[in-house]
């Protein structure tokens, strides 16, 4: 059976001698190989349509002094900006029952590594998979870099492609020797054991392309190996090959591959559309009996004078041409509509989405939507790869021990909609789902245990003020000891639900006959304001359907 890449490396680490092949050696097979696989070539092309270089770039006339237009569209970028953009615009929030837990990963969270978060999104859907590794930074803090997916060669450990082995990674440098200019390649080996690190350049004395041990890294007691990475006088090598990555899809290919056609013949007939109008004339004129002796002569004449000579029968015609506009309008038109069907995306400048219901506008971003939530559950295998640093930076740094925790991220996607109809339906689902999911779902809130805080906040405070009879001189009634408790009996049960649950009234005791004969005698005792008097006598305490007319009073909504 033929050995794979990486028993072969497990070999030379272990044993040198058995193996023909140095790690040298296999490490510059393996980058001439990946740069001429097809996948390279297709990173390569779709990194190129990005940056709004196309195939359009080619054409050529055959005709000396005709027109060569080259009309590029950044039609890519604005496929590929859209997906990011919409699934990673928003602030995306951490979920997990453990508090310490969340507060330590919103600090690592932070607003850089959530930029590279959607570099990373924007680069899979790019190059069809994208790369980004933890490291420390000089202050000993985890950080994260994105590798760019051309310069990343994967050994995978399983067929499926979800367990890596290690990892390539080759870079070029530019350095200036003397007066020139010399470009020297480098190479990382990246395996739980630590990483390697190659070179090649002109001063080696070795073949094009073959890389050697670049002795500037590691020690020869360490067979010039380095750790992943030390803090303060300490080495380590994390348990897993450190780096973590997004797939656009499962075969790993990028945007581009699926619509290349398409953005290729709209620029091609943008550009061939461009060069008709520039090159045909307004007019062809046809010259009969021309007195004049050529051609020059009569532009000559036609241009200074407004006139020409002609025999007496000769004269002046002119052809225009007839260009049909419309049939190609209409054609670009149908390739513009097709793109954005295949490529699962919306085009924003269609005239009649800006009229489309809610539901219609759903419907538009179906496909779009799908798109982007299966990029969202490869994102969220993305950070659960990233969950094993993520925990030993915690145990290193003293911040905890995090390691039987999860946490999950909850994606806010960019979607058109009637915030009122949204706000509608979260209002109606109280009481059937909890307060976080609804609030999770809000269009207002981007925090959701922040938002919680303040509500609490708020009923705490709302309590307090009920409690000191606020409520009571609101209405300019007597501050009585009896209306103070009726207060904070009111200020109790608006911390509950709407139309009595909310205000705590649908629980409370039926009044008795006396009750109801007592409170009627109350409201035709003339008072001022009605549904308030002043306590006397005999009166039963904690009258709530006496303090359920005042609130009505006050909310007359309820």
């Amino acid at each position: 059976m033929e050995l794979s890449v990486m028993d072969r490396i497990n070999m030379i680490l272990n044993d040198p001698e058995k193996v023909p092949m140095t790690l040298a050696q296999i490490v510059s097979e393996e980058i001439r190989e990946f740069k001429r696989s097809p996948q390279y070539s297709i990173m390569l092309e779709a990194e190129a349509y990005y940056r709004n270089r196309s195939s359009v770039q080619t054409k050529t006339v055959d005709v000396a002094n005709r027109s060569n237009a080259k009309i590029e569209r950044p039609i890519l970028k604005k496929l590929v900006d859209q997906k990011a953009n919409y699934l990673l615009s928003k602030p995306w929030t951490v979920d997990t029952e453990n508090e310490a837990y969340g507060e330590a990963l919103n600090k690592v969270f932070d607003q850089t590594f959530r930029r590279k978060i959607k570099s990373l999104g924007k680069g899979a859907v790019k190059s069809g998979i994208a790369w980004i590794q933890p490291y420390f930074d000089d202050d000993g803090k985890l950080a994260f870099m994105r590798i760019p997916s051309p310069e990343l060669i994967p050994l995978w450990r399983d067929s499926e492609r979800t367990k890596l082995d290690a990892f390539i990674r080759f870079y070029d440098q530019v350095i200036y020797i003397g007066i020139r200019k010399h470009v020297i390649t480098h190479a990382e080996f990246w395996w739980t054991g630590g990483v390697k690190y190659f070179k090649t350049d002109a001063f080696a004395g070795t073949g094009a392309g073959d890389f050697y041990v670049d002795k500037d890294h590691g020690t020869e007691e360490t067979d010039w190996t380095e750790p992943h990475f030390t803090v303060g006088n300490t080495a380590y090598n994390w348990s897993e090959v450190p780096i973590a990555w997004l797939k656009y899809n499962e075969e790993e290919l990028p945007l581009c591959y699926f619509v290349k056609d398409l953005i290729d013949d709209i620029n091609w007939q943008n550009s061939v559309t461009a060069d008709v109008l520039r090159d045909v004339a307004k007019f062809i004129y046809i010259l009969k009996n021309y007195g004049g002796t050529d051609l020059a002569e009569f532009l000559k004449d036609l241009k200074e004078h407004m006139a020409i000579k002609v025999t007496s029968d000769g004269g002046v015609d002119k052809l225009q041409a007839d260009l049909n506009i419309d049939a190609v309008m209409a054609f670009l038109d149908n390739e513009r509509r097709d793109i954005y069907d295949y490529a699962s995306a919306v085009d924003t400048k269609d005239p009649d989405l800006g009229n489309a219901s809610g539901t219609a506008i759903n419907f538009r971003y179906m496909d779009l939507d799908a798109d982007c939530d299966s990029l969202g559950t490869e994102l969220k295998d993305t950070f659960h790869r990233l969950k094993l640093f993520i925990d030993v930076y915690f145990q290193i740094t003293g911040k905890g021990d995090f390691t039987g925790e999860d946490f999950d991220i909850v994606f806010n996607m960019d979607l058109p909609v009637n915030e009122t109809d949204v706000i509608n339906n979260a209002r109606t689902s109280d009481g059937l789902i909890s307060k976080r999911t609804i609030l999770q779902n809000h269009p207002w809130v981007t925090d959701v245990d922040e938002e919680l805080d303040q509500i609490d906040k708020e009923k705490k405070a709302a309590m307090e003020d009920f409690g000191e009879g606020l409520f009571n001189d609101s209405l300019g009634a007597n501050n009585t000891a009896q209306t103070a408790q009726e207060g904070q009996e009111g200020a109790a049960g608006k911390a509950g639900g709407v139309n009595g649950e909310e205000y705590g009234i649908l629980d409370r005791p039926r009044p008795s006959t006396r009750e109801r004969s007592l409170s009627s005698r109350r409201r035709s005792d003339g008072e001022n304001v009605p549904g308030i008097r002043q306590s006397r006598e005999g009166d039963p305490p904690g009258d709530r359907r006496l303090l359920f007319e005042v609130r009505r009073q006050v909310w007359p909504d309820l």
